[in-house]
């Protein structure tokens, strides 16, 4: 089997439902954007040596692989059962949030990404998690059927990803860069 199937030659693209989409589809452009957020997160991940943190970024990819099934349905709500993300994913986020904020101090002002390449990274990787939560929540503002728990995992995610990015810098010994403001 071969990884060229000349289906978008035309401008088309198909969803894992059998639907031909136009490759303009916003289907198509947050599947695009979950992916640039995954391979993102393992740029970062492959320069993390901290097994705790590295370990969490992984999770996080295998979770938006599921969040990439479940998109890739016509209607992903309504899919019989290919609901990747739940409450739970949800919790654990939630969980590992307020455990960063009880071991890192914040400085008042704007951080400045950019104290080392993996929290940069992760940085950037919070920047594509917003654009994401975007794409799906137009996705259902144009009314496709979009799982809640899904919304409030995106929404989650990037102040997740922005911790992540300090305790990477706080794990190497590095100060949070502040801009006052």
């Amino acid at each position: 089997m071969s990884i060229v199937t000349k289906q978008g030659d035309k401008g088309k693209g198909r969803l894992l439902s059998g639907e031909e989409v136009s490759k303009a589809d916003g289907r198509l452009e947050a599947l695009g954007t979950l992916d640039e957020l995954a391979a993102n997160l393992g740029v970062a991940r492959s320069m993390i040596e901290d097994r705790g943190l590295s370990g969490q970024i992984r999770e996080l990819q295998l979770e938006l692989l599921g969040l990439g099934k479940e998109l890739a349905m016509a209607q992903p709500a309504k899919s019989g059962g290919v609901e990747s993300i739940s409450s739970r994913q949800v919790a654990r986020i939630e969980t590992h949030i307020k455990a960063m904020e009880d071991e890192i101090t914040l400085p008042a002002g704007f951080v400045l990404p950019g104290s080392s390449q993996p929290s940069a990274r992760l940085d950037v990787a919070r920047a594509v998690a917003r654009r994401l939560e975007r794409r799906v929540v137009a996705l259902r503002d144009e009314g496709l059927s979009i799982n809640p728990q899904t919304l409030i995992y995106l929404n989650r995610l990037s102040d997740y990803l922005f911790l992540l990015a300090r305790a990477v810098e706080k794990s190497t010994g590095l100060p949070i860069d502040a801009k006052k403001e």
